[in-house]
């Protein structure tokens, strides 16, 4: 299963030749449950970069599942973040942190590069299997006064329970 592609598309690179199916069974989870874990391990990524400056406010929601776009069962998680009001230096070594000590979290590189933006901004895919979660990790901005670590934190498909909807959750 390859989570990297729900970053864009919610959970279409996981899909099988676009017949609407999963080729996995997605965990079951509550919506509740999922948005702590998600909310957990942006805290952990959070942790690792250790920049103290400037945190975006926005907590995990909920987005639709390209298996169910109705939302009877399936959702992703979905956490953006960023950090600014630093030196792009301290937001350039606050990401190189994190391409270090990430593998040794269980969360593989699946890809590193630049962005193609006029920026060219510095950018690395991680994504970790056993937890079902991949993370999409940029430096954005060209000087200290506009730059910020951007981070998007988003799940595999997950399943609610029987008898739940992720329906009206955000």
């Amino acid at each position: 299963m390859t989570i990297i592609a729900s970053l864009a598309t919610g959970c279409s690179s996981v899909l099988g030749s676009n017949s609407g199916k999963l080729d996995y069974t997605p965990a079951v989870k509550s919506v509740e449950d999922a948005r702590a874990e998600a909310r957990d391990i942006s805290s952990q990524l959070f942790d690792i970069a250790s920049v103290r400056g400037e945190t975006s406010e926005p907590g995990p929601g909920v987005t639709t599942c390209e298996a169910d776009p109705d939302m009877e069962r399936l959702y992703t998680m979905h956490h953006p973040w960023s950090i600014s009001g630093v030196s792009r230096d301290v937001l350039r070594e606050g990401m190189e942190r994190l391409r270090e000590q990430l593998p040794q979290e269980g969360w593989e590189i699946i890809e590193e590069g630049e962005a193609n933006n006029a920026n060219r901004s510095p950018v690395i895919l991680f994504e970790n299997r056993d937890v079902e979660y991949a993370a999409h990790v940029m430096l954005r901005g060209k000087t200290d006064d506009d730059s910020m670590l951007h981070v998007t934190v988003v799940s595999a498909c997950f399943s609610t329970p029987e008898g739940e909807s992720p329906k009206g959750s955000y």
